[in-house]
Formats: C-alpha cells, structure tokens, sequence
C-alpha cells in the first residue's frame, strides 16, 4: 500500500516521498510511461521490413539499408539528447519532447506514400534520442546514493521495458493482418501507445521527485565488494579505487604506452581511405565536371558509417592520452570488449530484419490444421483503405476505419495462404518470445550469478561475454538446420517455347535479369536457388518460393512498350493529384497475357477497359502501384510457370519450432552479454570520463545495428543455409578469440 517516507534535507528535494510497495510512485510513473514507450518501438520494429517489403514493394536488400539506418540512429542521436537534456533542458523536459516527437512519427507510418515514411522515421530517431536517455536517468535520480532499494528498482524499471516488447508485436502484427487498414492500422496502434505513454507521464510526473545531491555509485551498482572485483570474478579482494588504479603500474606496459598511438593511426587510417572504397561518383563543381576516383568495393552509407568509427577511434585516443598506468589499461578493456559487443548485436538484430522475414515465407504459420495451398493473385485492397489514400476520407474517418476487420479475416497473410481451417500466426508475433523468455529466465540467470559468487565460481565479466557470444551463435546454428530442411526442390516444365529476352541463364543454371546496358546481369534471382535446365526444358526452385518473388521476375519481363504506357499513367495521375484523379491511357500494344488480376488492384484504384485498351486510373501511382501493374503485363508463359512453383514450394515451410528455439539460445545470450556492459563501463570508467565512455559504449549498438543491417543486405544474395552458416562462423570466432583474450581482458581491469 501507499505510504510516506521522509526524503532527507541534505537532498534538497521538498516534503515527503510517496511510496508504493517501499517504491516512490515515481517509479510507477517510469515504468508505465518506459513500457508504452517501448510498445510503441517494438510494435513498429516487428512491422517494419516486413511493410517495407509488403507495402511498399522494395527488394529485401533496400529494406534492410533503411533497417540499418534506423536502428543505427536510434542508438547514435541519444548521445546528443542526453547532451541537450543535461545542459539546456532537463530530464523532464527532453523526455515529453522525445515522446511526441515519437507519437507523430508513429502516425506519420499511417500514412501511405514515401515522403512521409521517411519523415516518419526521422521524427521517431529524434524523439528516441531525447527520450531514451533521460528515462534511465531519472530512475536513479529518485533515490538518495547508496539506497539499497535502486536494484530493485532499475529490475521493475527493466519489466516494464520488456513488458512493452512483449505485447507489442502480439497487438500491432494482428492488426496487421486483420483489420482493414493492415500495416497502417499497426503503425497507429505504435502511435497510440507512445500518446498513452506521454499523458502517463505528463499526468504523473509529479510524482517522480528527483534527489539532487553528488552521488557515488549505489551498492549493486559498482561499489566495491570484498568478495568481487571489478571484472566480476570472485578473488577474495576488494577491487582498486580510481586513486589507487593511477598509481598501480599497467598490466600490459607495451600495449599500454602504444595504445593512443594506434587509435590515432587507426582514426585516420580510416578517415582518409574509407572514401577511396566506395564507387566511383561524378561530382559538378560550377561548370566544372569530375569524377571522384573510387575502388567499388563498398557504399557510401558503409564509408559514413567508417567515418563515424573514425570519430570515435580519435576521441577514444584522446581519452586514453589522458590518463595512464592501470586506468589506462581499464579504458583499453572497455574498448576491446565493445568490439565484441557489436558482433553480438550485429547477430542479435536480424530479428526485426532477416529472422522476420524468414517467419513471414519461410516458416509454417497455420495451426490446427495443414496449410493449404498459396493464393496466386494478390488479395485486392480494401475500398476503404483506397479512399484513405486519395483523401475522400477525413482523419476521423481514417482512424475509424483502418481498425475494421477485414470480412475475409483471417485472411490472406503476408507471405502465407488464406485458409478457413485453423489460425495463422502473423510473424511478428515470433518476436514476442524473447521478451517472454526474458520474464521467465532473468529470474534464474539472477540466482545463477549468485549462487556462483557464494561459490567463489561467478565467471569473469569478458567470460560471461564470450558466453553470449556462444549462445548467440547456437541460436544461429538452429537456423542452419532450418534453413537446410527448407532447401528443397520443386520442378516444372517451362510453359513456353523459350525463356523471355530480359531473362538469362548463366553458367550454374542459375535464372537472372539482363539488359542490353547490362548483360552480365544482376545476382541470380532467389538467392541462386532458382535454375533452368535447357535439356529436360524444365524449371527447378529450391526452398519457398514466395509470390513476391515471382512478381519480381514478372515485373523483368514486361515489353518496354508497355512500360512506358504505365510511366505515362503515372506523369498523369502526379499532375493531377491536388484534385480528384481520373486519368487514361491507351495501349497500342497490349502485352500478351496482360491479367490486372495480378495487379490487386480494386475499382477505385486502376481499372482495365479491354474494348478500349484502355488503363484508367482514379488514385496517385506511386511505385508500388507501378510495379503491381507491370506484373500484370509481365510474360504468361513464365508468369504462369512460376505460379506453379509458388504453389509445389509452399509444402517446404518449416515448423515455426525452428524460430522458437533460436529465440530461447538467443535470449540466454542476451542475458548473459547485455547486463553487464553498462555496470562496467560505470565501475571502470574514470570519473571524469564517466559520461563520455558511457557515450561511446552506447555507440557499440550503433554500429552493431548498422552491422545487422550490413550483414542483412547479403541475405538475398546467398542461400539461407549459407548466410546462417557465415554467420554462425563469425560469432564462433569472435566468442574464441574473446575466451583466448579474457586473462589479459580480467588483468586490464586490476
């Protein structure tokens, strides 16, 4: 029940502390303000590359880029959140800030074109960056130093982050799949959370009394202990002041006097050459024409990611030239281990990006009954949703609307058969299982680590790191096995005389797109697992092939006049669109074949007059509906020919057992990786430096995040058994060079 603690004078903070549960009700406040915050996060997350993908029609490749850049920024702009809510306006001020700049940006994914997706995505990495530092903060500021109740609070803090990442993805990917507005409907419901987030918070917040005093670490949280050091293992002794550290000689003399050096070099080395690795790129100066002499070997957004590695290698030389002997070598143990942490995050991030689409074709869904085969036409879209886009509908209207079931409900998912016998699981909700296991499994870890200090037996900080790594890896290694049952073949004789012109066989079989310009072609299509045999005149596909995938290849082989005609269409309805559309064109030509069925185009979108030859359409075409329309016009015989794969390819989903287990390893990972980190930055950090290498710690998300997303890019241009395998082979390494590197990493940290 409720109660009253006196807050001491020395704090400065007036009156009394209302309590809950030995709690102040400000924690309450956080928690039910983090966790709604944290809905609205993870709901968008699950959705995101599957809507990409989905909606908006773009290649897996180009949804993981963006993928990248978001989940990337979201972690890099909190540095300078925190840096404003410190020197200009408060925790409480940045956090209402962060939070409705995050609720626009949750609506603003309501919307359905692509100006506004991105303006979205910039309003939601701004209002994260406000938002998520000043949260944490503010829980330890509810506590006068040294209060022994702060563990327990940062662990209700913590449930209420993971509460949010549970539910979300159960509530925004049904909604997803079963109400009119589809994604849309998803993405407002994200928005309504962060909006109930905001009133929590504004409607509570004073209650949440901060202590302002000078504070030391509280116990828990880095105080010295005479059974644990520093690093986490049990020796007897208690660890080294910060006083005593600059007097203790380095454990590593060589390395330690070489180590600002290096980072120097490293920071410039990568500053100056990154650059000249990127493609080459014509630049205009005034009249004058150059081209910057590049190798090709990577993109531009890599080169500004490597800028921004270069960044932080020359702050960290700075840093470590500022101090010497044993809190130098702490520094040098707060840097290698977050080189670890980003291969760690790097894997743990497919998620929301490779693991998510995965679920969405690769994996079985329908429970209670077997799953039948796959629609060949696209489910045409809603009247209602089409009226939202042409703007016959008010924003009441909309928000009304878009959270209307479906009347086919359940129906055809993304990726996934419509079916009236039993339920199919939208897959987003397979991300809910690492929150879940969290809940169940912290508890256990928790008694773990103690059990074992009673022992004497609690692994080292760089040990239980390597663990995660281990961990992480298993749960890649799963999917090794998943992806190798998947790996199966279906066969079916080409339904033509000859493949279309656009459509070439290279040396290995392998199908993929050519064009005059580029003969040579593009990657194979289907990650290379999609093959014609000139002898037998027969097509084979190995794994699921998906309708997305087929339409791709449609799309490739539609007649260039016809193409042109759909462009026009498109300049057409662009002039007309601050009115109502209602624009046509002929086709001189209309593509053998030509099926607007494939398009999922309803009335009120793009309508075919088949006396006429006329194409009509009464909506702005954007991309996507480009592209839909060019699967319509795109080469029968081989469009018919892949329908008959994605049908036979369907049995070859696998059980979504797969997927949980790969989350349960992952979790385990997790939880014995990501606890620590924070703790050790806070326990070896040098006071002065505190903030700065608290900073460059969270930078490790960031770039593990731009690494998930790097590594995602591939993921369509090699077999899923190899991109499981290269993966799980990279985190074997890096988890046995860590376990080689722990007595040097545990003697850095004295």
């Amino acid at each position: 029940m409720a109660s009253e603690v006196a807050v001491p004078a020395a704090t400065g903070s007036e009156g009394k502390q209302r309590t809950l549960l030995g709690h102040p009700l400000g924690l309450y406040v956080l928690f039910f303000t983090e966790m709604w915050e944290r809905f609205s996060y993870y709901g968008m997350r699950g959705l995101l590359v599957l809507y990409m993908v989905h909606f908006f029609l773009w290649t897996q490749k180009d949804a993981s880029r963006v993928y990248k850049w978001y989940t990337a920024l979201v972690y890099l702009t909190p540095l300078l959140g925190g840096y404003l809510a410190d020197r200009y306006l408060g925790n409480k001020k940045a956090v209402i800030i962060g939070a409705v700049l995050m609720a626009i940006g949750h609506f603003l994914m309501a919307s359905t074109t692509e100006f506004w997706f991105y303006a979205a995505l910039v309003f939601l990495i701004f209002g994260n960056g406000f938002f998520k530092p000043n949260m944490s903060t503010q829980v330890g500021r509810l506590y006068p130093a040294n209060d022994p109740r702060l563990d327990g609070a940062y662990t209700i803090f913590y449930m209420g982050i993971n509460l949010g990442a549970f539910l979300s993805p159960l509530v925004c990917g049904w909604l997803a799949e079963n109400t009119i507005g589809r994604f849309h409907a998803g993405f407002a419901a994200a928005g309504i959370g962060m909006v109930i987030g905001l009133l929590t918070y504004l409607l509570g917040h004073r209650w949440v009394r901060e202590i302002h005093e000078s504070r030391t670490q509280p116990a828990g949280h880095g105080a010295p202990a005479a059974t644990q050091n520093d690093n986490g293992a049990a020796t007897g002794s208690r660890a080294l002041t910060e006083a005593e550290a600059e007097r203790t000689p380095s454990s590593l003399p060589f390395l330690n006097h070489i180590t600002p050096g290096l980072m120097v070099v490293l920071g410039c080395g990568l500053a100056v050459l990154s650059p000249l690795l990127a493609p080459e790129t014509p630049l205009s100066l005034g009249g004058l024409k150059l081209t910057f002499p590049g190798l090709g070997w990577i993109s531009w957004d890599n080169v500004i990611a490597l800028e921004i590695a270069a960044l932080c290698s020359l702050v960290s030389a700075w840093i470590t030239s500022r101090v010497q002997h044993a809190v130098r070598d702490r520094i040098l143990a707060i840097y290698v281990l977050g080189i670890f942490v980003v291969c760690f995050w790097a894997a743990y991030e497919q998620a929301g990006n490779v693991l998510n689409l995965w679920a969405d074709k690769d994996t079985d869904r329908v429970l209670f009954a077997p799953a039948p085969p796959p629609d060949i036409y696209p489910e045409p879209q809603p009247e209602a949703e089409t009226m939202a886009e042409t703007g016959q509908q008010s924003l009441w209207q909309r928000l009304t609307t878009m959270f209307e079931f479906r009347s086919s409900a359940p129906a055809k998912t993304e990726g996934q058969p419509k079916t009236d016998q039993g339920y199919t699981i939208p897959a987003p909700w397979f991300q809910s299982i690492n929150a879940a296991a969290i809940f169940v499994l912290a508890p256990v870890f928790a008694f773990l680590w103690t059990w074992l200090e009673r022992r004497r037996f609690n692994p080292s900080i760089a040990t239980k790191m390597g663990l995660g790594l281990v961990f992480m890896a298993l749960s890649v290694a799963v999917m090794i096995s998943a992806a190798r049952q998947e790996d199966r073949p279906s066969t079916t004789p080409l339904q033509e005389d000859h493949l279309p012109g656009t459509v070439g066989v290279n040396a290995k079989q392998q199908l993929y797109h050519q064009t005059p310009d580029n003969p040579q072609g593009e990657p194979p299509y289907h990650s290379g697992r999609l093959f014609f045999d000139p002898a037998t005149h027969r097509l084979t596909v190995r794994g699921v092939f998906t309708d997305l995938e087929r339409d791709q290849i449609a799309r490739d082989t539609a007649p260039p006049e016809f193409v042109q005609k759909v462009k026009e269409l498109q300049e057409k309805t662009e002039a007309a669109k601050r009115g109502p559309i209602n624009v046509s064109v002929r086709l001189d030509h209309v593509p053998p074949g030509f099926d607007m069925e494939y398009s999922g185009f309803n009335s009120k979108q793009v309508t075919w007059d088949e006396k006429t030859q006329t194409l009509t359409a009464r909506t702005w075409l954007q991309d996507k509906e480009v592209k839909a329309l060019l699967v319509a016009g795109g080469d029968p015989g081989l469009r018919a020919t892949l329908d008959k794969l994605v049908v036979d390819s369907s049995v070859y989903r696998v059980s979504p057992w797969w997927l949980f287990w790969s989350y349960i390893l992952e979790t385990i990972g997790e939880l014995c990786l990501s606890p620590v980190g924070l703790s050790m930055v806070s326990k070896l950090a040098p006071a002065r430096f505190a903030t700065m290498l608290m900073g460059l710690w969270l930078v490790t998300s960031f770039f593990g995040n731009f690494m998930a997303g790097a590594i995602g890019e591939a993921y369509e241009s090699v077999t899923p058994t190899n991109f499981f395998l290269l993966l799980t082979v990279g985190l074997s390494v890096a988890s046995v060079i860590l376990f080689f590197l722990v007595r040097k990493i545990v003697a850095l940290m004295h």
